[in-house]
């Protein structure tokens, strides 16, 4: 069941997202060749403590970071390490707060130094499926007509869907119902309704989409070693449309 947020929780859940926007918008002007990826995580761990608020992934499930930073082939659910970025990395950051009871979830994916016009083309394309996801996102539709919105900028950009993963509700719960696909098949799935709260976010990659996740237990790579890229916002359903939590203001 998809649970409707109350004008109260939707206060509540404005204010994590704006933790989380800030968050990932300054962590992102960190990313640089030869920083770490362990450095970043460091550092989102101090913006987001300082701001009386938790980090929504720190040992869930028994994950030891605060962040997720995957690079390059790697979808989601990249573990921070000693890594360093390297020139034309793309590099994808994954960022969720708890504050006050409620989740945030946001991500994006960032091109290092000199970029490749396949890079420029996922990175790209995958932050246009978003918008497009945004833009969709309102009372009457279904769900299938928000991932379709997705999929088809997608398709335009020459892209793959990364079916394995999905979106999803948020609230007092990181995860909640529905989930929320990539791709889809207009007026399939719920209808969507005012007080709903997604966290959108589309993953695809320039080759099959297909993946599988790495002996690490966490990381979601690639199967054909083709570069991926995946953006996300956590947005209210409000009467007028969809309102972003997890932008800047």
């Amino acid at each position: 069941m998809i649970s409707l947020k109350t004008k109260e929780e939707a206060k509540k859940m404005r204010r994590s997202g704006e933790i989380a926007a800030f968050a990932i918008n300054q962590l992102v002007r960190e990313v640089r060749v030869g920083i770490t990826t362990l450095e970043l995580d460091k550092i989102a761990k101090r913006l987001i403590e300082a701001r009386g608020a938790k980090s929504a992934f720190l040992d869930y499930n028994g994950y030891n970071y605060t962040i997720c930073v995957s690079i390059n082939d790697e979808v989601v659910h990249g573990l921070p390490s000693s890594r360093q970025i390297k020139d034309g990395d793309i590099v994808s950051i994954d960022l969720g707060v708890l504050y006050n009871g409620y989740f945030a979830d946001t991500a994006k994916s960032v091109i290092v130094g000199n970029a490749t016009v396949e890079a420029k083309r996922v990175v790209f394309g995958v932050k246009e499926a978003l918008e497009a996801a945004i833009k969709e996102a309102r009372p009457g539709v279904k769900i299938g007509d928000i991932e379709n919105a997705s999929g088809e900028v997608l398709k335009k950009h020459g892209l793959s869907a990364v079916m394995a993963l999905s979106g999803h509700g948020i609230g007092t719960q990181i995860h909640e119902e529905p989930s929320i696909k990539s791709d889809g098949t207009r007026g399939t799935g719920e209808t969507v309704k005012a007080g709903m709260v997604f966290a959108l976010e589309p993953m695809a990659t320039i080759g099959s989409g297909d993946v599988f996740t790495a002996p690490d237990g966490w990381t979601v790579k690639s199967k054909d070693q083709s570069i991926a890229a995946h953006f996300e916002h956590t947005v209210l359903i409000a009467e007028n449309g969809a309102k972003i939590l997890t932008k800047a203001h």
